[in-house]
């Protein structure tokens, strides 16, 4: 019994001497060199950062990377490269597209340590979250739409009945002043007539109608005189 107990002791001082530092109740903080202001998609950025054991004491881990993971759960990875100092490293952080993401830094053995969400933006300077609102807002745009149409429609209506009615006032209009112009037409036409009738019932007066017949009467009667007239002159010059 008494060996059991000291194979016991002797296991448990070995596990204290060779526990790792979370079996031992350690902990640690990572802490930035400097950030960007704002994170761009298409960018590299180099990050500096600096782990403390108990966030005072500076140590080496057995691994480190910032994980990013995108709103549609894709996930980055970008590992901590060992530089200069105990406990710093450097990591070249790339986003491929804009949004929002949620990161963290692992520094196996200790827990992660998150570090919220940050936006990154995108071509054209919005971030996702940007993007989604606008797209909201669009949806909200599009949903009043219908009533919008409709309300141009009747008013489109309105207007083609009214485009109607103008054109056949405009016809009706257009009708009464030809029937204007062919009853003054009619009028000068009547007028124009009268003195024709005129002539022609002047035309039918017997006195007029038979004077050119008298003149021809007279005209050969007086070419008969000058004929017996020669003739007689003829008949005494040849009986003298």
């Amino acid at each position: 019994m008494r060996s059991l107990t000291i194979i016991v002791a002797v296991l448990a001082l070995s596990l204290g001497i060779f526990a790792s530092p979370v079996v031992a109740g350690g902990w640690a903080v990572t802490t930035f060199d400097n950030l960007p202001d704002q994170f761009v998609f298409g960018h590299e950025y180099a990050l500096g950062y600096t782990i403390r054991q108990h966030g005072v004491t500076p140590i080496n881990v057995d691994k480190t990377e910032i994980l990013a993971v995108a709103t549609t759960g894709r996930t980055l990875s970008f590992p901590g490269k060992s530089d200069g100092a105990v406990g710093h490293y450097i990591a070249s952080v790339y986003f491929p597209a804009g949004g929002t993401y949620s990161w963290q830094v692992t520094q196996e053995p200790f827990a992660p340590q998150d570090l919220a969400s940050i936006s990154v933006l995108g071509a054209a300077g919005t971030s996702t979250t940007d993007k989604d609102k606008t797209a909201a807002d669009k949806a909200a745009a599009d949903k009043g739409l219908p009533a919008d149409k409709a309300a141009a429609a009747d008013k489109a209506a309105a207007a083609d009945k009214a485009a109607a009615a103008d054109k056949a006032a405009a016809a009706d209009k257009a009708a009464a002043a030809d029937k204007a112009a062919a009853a003054e037409k009619a009028a000068l036409t009547g007028n124009a007539v009268a003195p024709a009738s005129t002539t022609a019932a002047q035309t039918g007066d017997p006195v007029r109608t038979a004077l050119p017949f008298a003149a021809a009467a007279a005209a050969a009667l007086f070419l008969w005189r000058l004929v017996t007239m020669f003739r007689a002159a003829r008949r005494t010059r040849a009986t003298v």
